[in-house]
């Protein structure tokens, strides 16, 4: 009975043909209201022939939607799904204010769709970096991925936050056959994907007489316009209305109409591409899967995983066990101390063992290599050659040192017999970044060198944690993040002069506020010889001052001498053509180039010379033609080339050499040409090599 504020609507419902029902047996019944308000109750349906729900409503509620589902299911669920439903008009409640319906029949149809409608999903699994090391406090989110032809939709169903060692685990309900056939292109969000449309691109350049249009942003028909011209006009008619306004039965017959177009692929079948085979996601009830994950290193959130179509992991059980691997831009969680002794375990991320003259590097290097990077590979010499400038990180093994306050490190640049502190301003400030669980908070330090006498010092990470906070893991929550964790130097390097530097790190006491003893040795793993290495370092100057001013730096060509370049001459069959000029070349004609590549201090690396043209055309002159040395040498555009002619490692300084090609060789078709020498230093610049110049002329050939 309604009460005097109550609207009360009463469904009763025939279940007479169920003869499989448990005792405890339920439904769940919902009505939505014109303003969205929902109202729901479930009803046990076991033990008896027939049931009633009561829904109540706190004002005359209008039209109304009624719909029957699985009793663990959500109202939205059940309301956006395609299955039992009634609408209710407005004008039955003009004068009650109750209504009962008609019975609404549950057959053995829709009751043994709902008992495998909805699914519990438990997903478990680590986010770790690419060496294993656990990504701590990421957002890791999970969602569900749709393609259609070449586009890929994606709906976010769980995220949770992984745990300091980077395990997770997230919970959700999964049900099917929620959504009618136009809810899929109306409502859901739509990508074109860069990888379907190249696998499907793969296949049909095999095809040359198979062309579709080119794509809209959103999912349409009208990519296949012309090829159903050919055999149909009406479909062809239909390729231009949107998807939403399509019928799944139209669809299919334009499908068909497709696979009898298009050519036959077992790959586009497997990956399940439309139109190769059929597509009805409202029917999927086994999600397909792919990840991402989004992490705050100190600096701000950034994204660490990202999976796409290709990874979807396609139809899931219930239980799902997962490994993820985030990108380089994770932090991972720090690899826990080993023997507390101090190793300098790399330079710019590379091993220092792959640095001559350090533990470990390549036997039988030259004495001259000591402090390059000679190699990528442990215990080869692959006479790689490489200095350092710029901003040079010096990285340590994984120990904590006990016992030590504060460091710094002295140079020397006469192999070991004078040493000195570090001029002032190499040991450049850093952060390092913690994460505080549960969260987790993010928090960074400045490690700032502090002023003791000629020394600039850096306080350990060990007596910071001492001397802060109090809660760090293992006894805490508080864990510092892989970013700068095991940074031990970073060095300016433009603060040294250019040349071999002796690298060695002493330690300080701090014994009051301002108050410091030291220096003293900080020794190595032997506990005999002091930590240390021996770097080659090599700053370049960037000024038009003293530059030669022919070869007009400033604009493409960088005011340097680290490298230099020049296009000097450029010749046809002996006749000298200057920049701008215009020439008509006769069959068989020799082009000769004469050009500057050098470098003062030793460290070319390579050059490349070429030609451009017409639409992105280009012509490798160097492979083509025969390269000579007029001057330094010798005759070769890289340093292996280099060493290979004569060069004495660790230097090649180039020269002046000329180029000797067939005209029509270097010069295809009349046209405009613009000649372009660009060369590169082999010195790892702020840990990249980046260190390059550039010059161009532009001549008529033909023209």
């Amino acid at each position: 009975m309604a009460t005097r504020d109550q609207f009360v609507l009463k469904v009763p419902l025939d279940h007479r043909e169920l003869t499989d029902l448990a005792r405890d047996d339920q439904v769940k019944v919902v009505a939505r209201t014109p303003d969205g308000n929902t109202s729901s109750t479930t009803v046990t349906l076991g033990g008896q022939d027939a049931s009633e729900a009561r829904l109540t409503f706190p004002a005359r509620p209008g039209r109304l939607k009624v719909a029957i589902g699985p009793a663990d299911a959500d109202d939205s669920q059940i309301l956006d799904a395609e299955t039992l439903a009634v609408s209710v008009p407005s004008r039955m409640w003009e004068d009650l204010k109750q209504v009962t319906l008609a019975p609404i029949k549950i057959g053995p149809f829709h009751w043994g769709w709902w008992k495998r409608w909805c699914r519990t999903i438990t997903v478990k699994g680590r986010l770790v970096c690419p060496d294993g090391r656990g990504v701590p406090g990421a957002r890791v989110c999970v969602d569900d991925i749709d393609r259609w032809f070449i586009w890929t939709s994606r709906d976010e169903i769980a995220c949770t936050t992984t745990e300091p060692d980077g395990t997770f685990s997230m919970t959700f309900r999964w049900c099917c056959g929620l959504y009618p056939w136009w809810w899929w292109f109306r409502v859901r969000p739509w990508t074109l994907d860069d990888s379907l449309a190249g696998q499907v691109a793969k296949v049909l350049d095999q095809f040359p007489d198979i062309r579709l249009e080119p794509p809209t942003l959103q999912p349409s028909l009208a990519t296949f316009g012309t090829l159903l011209g050919r055999q149909d006009r009406e479909l062809a008619a239909i390729s231009r209305q949107p998807l939403s306004d399509l019928d799944p039965a139209t669809l299919d017959k334009v499908r068909d109409r497709l696979v009898s177009a298009l050519p036959a692929s077992p790959e586009l079948e497997r990956l399940a591409i439309w139109p190769w085979l059929p597509w009805s996601p409202w029917r999927d009830c086994r999600p397909d899967l792919v990840f991402r994950a989004v992490q705050d290193c100190g600096q701000g959130p950034v994204t660490v995983l990202y999976e796409g179509v290709n990874e979807t992991r396609w139809d899931v059980p219930d239980d799902l066990e997962v490994t993820l691997v985030a990108n380089r831009e994770a932090c991972c969680l720090p690899e826990p101390p080993g023997e507390d002794c101090l190793i300098l375990d790399s330079v710019c991320d590379h091993g220092m063992h792959h640095v001559a003259g350090n533990a470990g590097a390549p036997a039988g290097t030259p004495a001259a290599v000591e402090g390059y990077l000679v190699t990528y590979t442990d215990g080869v010499d692959q006479q790689l050659d490489i200095p350092f400038g710029g901003s040079v990180p010096i990285r340590q093994n994984p120990s904590d040192l006990i016992g030590v306050d504060y460091y710094a490190f002295e140079h020397s640049t006469d192999g070991g017999t004078t040493w000195l502190p570090l001029p002032k301003g190499a040991a450049a400030p850093f952060s390092r970044y913690w994460q505080l669980f549960p969260g987790p908070i993010v928090g960074s330090e400045a490690f700032n060198p502090v002023t003791v006498g000629a020394y600039e010092v850096y306080e350990t990470r060990r007596h910071f944690e001492d001397t802060h906070y109090g809660d760090w893991s293992p006894g805490g929550s508080r864990y510092w993040m892989s970013t700068n964790y095991d940074l031990l130097l970073s060095l300016d390097s433009t603060k040294l002069v250019d040349g071999r530097h002796h690298l060695r790190v002493v330690q300080f006491t701090k014994t009051a506020p301002e108050e410091f003893t030291g220096p003293e040795p900080v020794l190595g793993c032997d506990r005999e010889t002091q930590a240390s290495c021996v770097l080659v370092i090599d700053n370049r100057v960037i000024t038009a001052l003293g530059h030669d001013p022919s070869h007009n730096c400033g604009g493409v060509h960088v005011c340097t001498v680290e490298p230099d370049t020049f296009i000097g001459k450029v010749f046809i069959d002996g006749v000298e053509v200057a920049p701008c000029d215009t020439i008509r070349p006769e069959r068989g004609s020799v082009t000769e180039i004469e050009f500057e590549v050098t470098d003062p201090d030793g460290h070319l690396g390579w050059f490349t010379l070429t030609t451009h043209f017409a639409n992105s055309s280009v012509v490798d002159l160097l492979a083509n033609g025969t390269l000579s040395c007029i001057s330094g040498g010798p005759d070769a555009s890289d340093y292996a080339g280099a060493l290979a002619g004569g060069a004495t490692r660790p230097f090649w300084s180039g020269g002046t050499f000329r180029l000797k090609i067939d005209t029509q060789v270097a010069f295809p078709i009349p046209c405009c040409y613009l000649i372009r020498l660009e060369a590169g230093k082999r010195t790892l610049e702020n840990c990249a090599q980046w260190m390059r110049n550039v010059s161009e002329v532009t001549l008529g050939i033909g023209v």
